[in-house]
């Protein structure tokens, strides 16, 4: 069976340094051909505009994001719901942007970025039972969760939700509550989502659409051999033995050495002659 070459389909991502919602806009399209990514950074865009314009220069951080949840919450109107697929729903931001619902991420990173317009200093939180947003201000921080209209957790409303990951010494339970206010590296949220998509299209059998995905993966990160070996397996279970060889190959260039390089050079070489037949 012959695909087309997925590297010539794959969407070129903005760079590490630019804004959250364009590295999650620009894979919109892997959910949905029919997205279109600039107009959801638009449409956002004016909206942080909207918002800044009603701001005092001397605004209290308090006060910005008392008119931040109003804004976004009774304005416009978003709300929250649960879900079990946290990041691969993130995919889907341009449906959350026209229903004005959506589950933790895909929220909150519209929530950051409008939030962000107005000078708010916001990062993203991996939290047990979902995505919260973390606040930098003068004297620590504040922890928002989007899918309760913009609530602000105590110390001890967030030590319940670490729940049993808390060991039964309080210091324990400062430490792990310590390291889950670190906010999710923002270059790392993009790769989530789509190993989480891949993940979503492999457990329904949609092969070509996973494969297109993990391609998306292999742009990100070419040197890393994971993400080329998972390529090698989905092209394999398409019958693509020439690209899946191709992948296996690129692997042992990086890593002759690698503990699992004997099977990837057992697997290579049957691909090879799979390929010579087969042409």
């Amino acid at each position: 069976m012959r695909l087309p070459d997925p590297g010539h389909e794959t969407i070129a991502l903005p760079a590490a340094s630019s804004a959250l919602l364009e590295s999650v806009a620009a894979l919109t399209p892997l959910a949905d051909r029919e997205s279109r990514p600039e107009e959801l950074v638009r449409i956002v865009r004016d909206w942080g505009r909207q918002l800044c314009g009603r701001i005092a220069p001397d605004a209290s951080v308090s006060n910005r994001l008392r008119m931040l949840n109003f804004f976004f919450f009774q304005e416009l109107g978003f709300r929250g719901e649960s879900s079990g697929g946290e990041w691969a729903d993130a995919s889907c931001l341009h449906r959350v942007i026209e229903q004005r619902s959506g589950i933790g991420l895909p929220l909150s990173i519209l929530y950051i970025e409008i939030g962000r317009a107005i000078g708010l200093k916001l990062g993203a939180l991996e939290f047990p039972g979902g995505i919260l947003v973390k606040v930098v201000c003068t004297g620590g921080v504040l922890v928002i969760d989007v899918l309760d209209g913009g609530a602000t957790l105590s110390v001890e409303q967030l030590r319940t939700r670490l729940g049993s990951s808390c060991g039964p010494n309080p210091s324990d339970a400062r430490g792990t509550l310590e390291r889950m206010l670190r906010a999710v590296p923002e270059d790392d949220i993009p790769l989530r989502i789509l190993r989480s998509l891949r993940q979503r299209h492999q457990a329904a059998g949609r092969w070509q659409e996973a494969l297109a995905v993990q391609s998306q993966l292999v742009q990100l990160r070419p040197s890393d051999r994971r993400e080329l070996l998972q390529r090698a397996g989905l092209y394999e279970r398409l019958d693509c033995a020439r690209a899946a060889a191709l992948d296996l190959l690129a692997c042992l260039r990086l890593d002759p050495d690698a503990a699992d390089a004997s099977s990837i050079r057992r697997r290579w070489a049957a691909l090879q002659q799979r390929s010579r037949h087969l042409h």
